[in-house]
């Protein structure tokens, strides 16, 4: 039967169940979602995220996998919220929403107790978006709004977030004193010349290729270069210190003898900080990039990269080159895991 031969009746009826219909299988993918991330079945696929896994995998848009994920974040800690989704009293979208904002509020040191979210959430159902942002503001106005990038065009974005008032004034006084060498500054230029130089020294801390913006002047490339020479030791940390690794002090030597000390296989249990040289030789091996492959699938990870023993320390694995590998920080508790056993990880995942 096509639908120009059913009644009206009938065609509102059916719509209706095709809606219930989608919220149940969408309640589903997000129960499929739950298992896959305590799985870590994404990571094994060589994905860095659960959200890289469901746009580039599963092919949702990033707005549609944003909003599962966090709806699934919700429901875990909420499972009550699962059936008012069901039955069409919480949206997705506000239900990624109280998400978002039970997040917000725990990294600005309000978290919310359960009890807490239980009320919040019951108080957001059979809202629309606007009355949910409405309500979750005069909860906590203190809380900055979510930030926002929305692409204008090929060459141009732009951003949306909100900044302390300390902060402003910082941006203020910057502009003061760049008065000579950058009169008129916007803040689009404030930002790419910081970054520019940040970025700069970053790069040639960790042995990378420059790959900043280019359009920073000489006199700031200069000073960024100089400002990485007299800070490459201090920025260590920076070069991925596995944190699952204790490491052990060495006596003051030359640095030959220290790359020759920590390229050898030492006894189990006596571990050796990696010098800044090797650290820069994986970081340019990499190009920076995490280096985990599944069936030719790189995974594409440049965010909190930790240098990594493909064969642990703990088991007798050495410091040389070829035992060393640049993976991002779920990659390598994920290969940790996988060698030491998820029990002994327990502690290093989040």
């Amino acid at each position: 039967m096509t639908l120009k031969a059913l009644t009206s009746d009938q065609l509102l009826s059916e719509t209706k169940i095709i809606v219930s219909e989608e919220r149940r299988i969408t309640a589903k993918l997000i129960e499929h979602l739950t298992e896959i991330n305590q799985r870590l079945l994404f990571l094994r696929l060589g994905y860095s995220s659960l959200f890289e896994f469901v746009t580039k995998e599963l092919g949702l848009s990033e707005g549609a996998a944003q909003r599962r994920i966090q709806s699934m974040r919700l429901m875990q800690d909420l499972p009550e919220t699962r059936q008012a989704y069901e039955n069409g009293s919480l949206s997705l979208s506000n239900a990624a929403k109280l998400q978002s904002h039970f997040q917000a509020s725990k990294k600005f040191g309000v978290a919310k107790t359960i009890e807490e979210k239980k009320e919040i959430a019951k108080s957001a159902e059979n809202k629309s978006q606007s009355e949910c942002d409405q309500m979750l503001f005069k909860l906590s106005p203190e809380l900055p709004r979510p930030e926002k990038a929305k692409i204008l065009s090929p060459t141009l974005r732009e951003l949306k977030f909100s900044i302390s008032e300390e902060l402003f004034k910082k941006i203020e006084r910057l502009r003061e004193l760049l008065g000579h060498s950058h009169p008129n500054a916007t803040l689009a230029e404030l930002m790419e010349l910081l970054v520019t130089s940040h970025l700069t020294k970053l790069e040639k801390t960790k042995g990378l290729q420059p790959q900043g913006a280019q359009k920073c002047n000489a006199n700031t490339q200069k000073s960024a270069e100089k400002n990485s020479d007299q800070n490459a030791d201090s920025n260590s940390r920076e070069m991925g210190e596995n944190p699952k690794m204790a490491h052990v002090e060495v006596g003051k030597t030359d640095k030959n003898n220290l790359v020759h000390t920590a390229a050898k296989t030492l006894p189990v249990g006596i571990r050796v900080a990696l010098p800044v040289q090797i650290k820069r030789q994986v970081w340019s091996r990499a190009d920076g990039r995490c280096e985990y492959e599944y069936q030719g699938r790189r995974c594409t990870s440049r965010y909190q990269l930790e240098v990594d023993h493909v064969h642990p320390l703990a088991l007798g694995g050495s410091n040389e080159l070829s035992n060393l590998k640049l993976k991002c920080r779920h990659h390598n508790t994920f290969s940790a895991i996988q060698v030491l056993g998820a029990a002994k990880m327990s502690s290093f995942r989040k």
